[in-house]
């Protein structure tokens, strides 16, 4: 039931109500449960920030995460000029 509270919080994006889950989470008697919400505190301002603000880096790691596949692709066999001409193509 915890689990699907956050669930609903997080697609919801209810930040302003994740200190109040993570309440409920600690006084559920579910340890994993527990240690999760523990750990969140350790992070909280970023985690309320990602759950409440309206901005997402979400397409530049997705940029990102393709750069480093290319690189990998290609590691050992091939210099900048190769990458380069890679990534235009992929573009």
């Amino acid at each position: 039931m915890c689990s699907q509270a956050f669930l609903a919080l997080v697609r919801e994006r209810r930040g302003a109500d994740l200190v109040t889950w993570m309440t409920e989470a600690s006084a559920s008697g579910i340890a994993a449960l527990a240690r999760f919400a523990q750990g969140l505190q350790e992070d909280l301002p970023a985690i309320q920030a990602g759950l409440t603000l309206p901005w997402s880096n979400g397409v530049v790691e997705g940029h990102v995460n393709r750069l480093k596949l290319l690189k990998r692709q290609s590691y050992g066999r091939a210099g900048v000029g190769l990458l380069r001409q890679r990534v235009m193509q992929a573009v």
